[in-house]
């Protein structure tokens, strides 16, 4: 017989995850991107309005500087420190600093002012890094009043409309670009909870529900019982002599019995039965059937349980021990037993 060991397969496969450090690291990476097309884009919008102001060579300079050598440097800068984040967290400052420089060269161009100060407070927010764009503000504003001195405080609000048509790129392609990465980001997360969900709920070995999650699927099962009066059993299931089979054959061939138990309770009971490892060898299953056709599913379990064959464990023969009580019997047992212990 072919045995599925998904739990100690898991145990043996060497993989190569990246720990919370690595991911962290990743950071450059990510804000990479999202620097060259935001600031490529907005140095766009802020070439138009130099235009208009037939801004001097310094000005252009620190435009070309800012926007498209800056991004690469950052990475590069970044990559190559012992800590990318640490690194990359100076980086999204220095990307407020420049965007403060950016609004005193356009005389403070009401539309792409309020737009590149916008972008650059958002991306310090969807860093997720703890009050970073409250750090960042300082530093907009101190770049804004240095650079201001060089161009002596001017001051033109007015935004023209080849300047507004040229801010439309930044504005679009920044916020759906960041949207998507959001989207990704969320059905991630999304996906990670459902993986943990389920993980708590099942028991690893064997696949099948863990104590806690087959005693509230039960009471599911116990109060449609009482609501319904739908037939439903208790059923409780353990290996004769577990502990010797450890004892002589080992673990690894314990594990293989317990998991092949577990197949062969899914496979007799079917969609019929909330099946869960109590502890050990010992499994339950909810059943909704009356207590006559559980005990012939119990006899069918029997017979395939007395049926296994183990190569690596040929003479080991195994039985089992089944109790059967119908589900409203089972719970005023338990409830007599828990009085008596009181």
């Amino acid at each position: 017989m072919k045995h599925n060991r998904p739990a100690q397969q898991e145990k043996d496969k060497k993989v190569n995850k990246p720990d919370m450090g690595n991911k962290l690291n990743l950071l450059p990476n990510i804000v990479y991107v999202f620097r060259v097309i935001g600031m490529g884009l907005g140095g766009l919008a802020v070439s138009f309005v130099l235009s208009e102001n037939a801004a001097p060579f310094s000005s252009w300079f620190w435009l070309v500087f800012s926007c498209y050598i800056w991004p690469h440097l950052a990475f590069f800068w970044a990559k190559n420190q012992d800590s990318p984040f640490q690194a990359e967290q100076t980086n999204l400052l220095v990307d407020s600093f420049i965007a403060g420089t950016s609004v005193a060269l356009m005389h403070y161009n009401l539309l792409p002012s309020v737009l590149l100060i916008s972008i650059a407070t958002a991306d310090k927010v969807n860093s997720g890094i703890p009050k970073l764009w409250l750090k960042s503000i300082p530093l907009t504003v101190l770049g804004a009043l240095l650079f201001s001195l060089f161009t002596g405080f001017a001051f033109q609000p007015n935004t023209s409309m080849t300047v507004i048509i040229a801010c439309l790129p930044v504005a679009v392609i920044h916020t759906l670009l960041v949207s998507t990465y959001s989207y990704n980001l969320i059905n991630k997360l999304q996906y990670q909870n459902k993986k943990l969900n389920h993980l708590s709920q099942v028991d690893s070995l064997t696949g099948v529900s863990n104590r806690r999650h087959w005693q509230e699927k039960s009471h599911q099962i116990l109060k449609q019982h009482q609501d319904v009066q739908i037939e439903a059993s208790l059923m409780l299931v353990d290996i004769d002599h577990f502990k010797q089979v450890n004892d002589q054959y080992g673990h690894v061939i314990g594990d293989d019995v317990l998991i092949e138990l577990a197949a062969l309770l899914k496979k007799t009971a079917g969609n019929q039965a909330i099946i869960g490892r109590l502890g050990g060898d010992e499994f339950a299953a909810t059943i909704k059937l009356p207590v006559q056709e559980a005990k012939i599913l119990a006899q069918k379990l029997t017979a395939a349980v007395e049926s296994l064959n183990f190569p690596q464990a040929e003479k080991l023969k195994l039985s089992t021990s089944i109790g059967i009580a119908d589900i409203s019997t089972a719970i005023r047992r338990a409830q007599k037993m828990v009085r008596c212990r009181r």
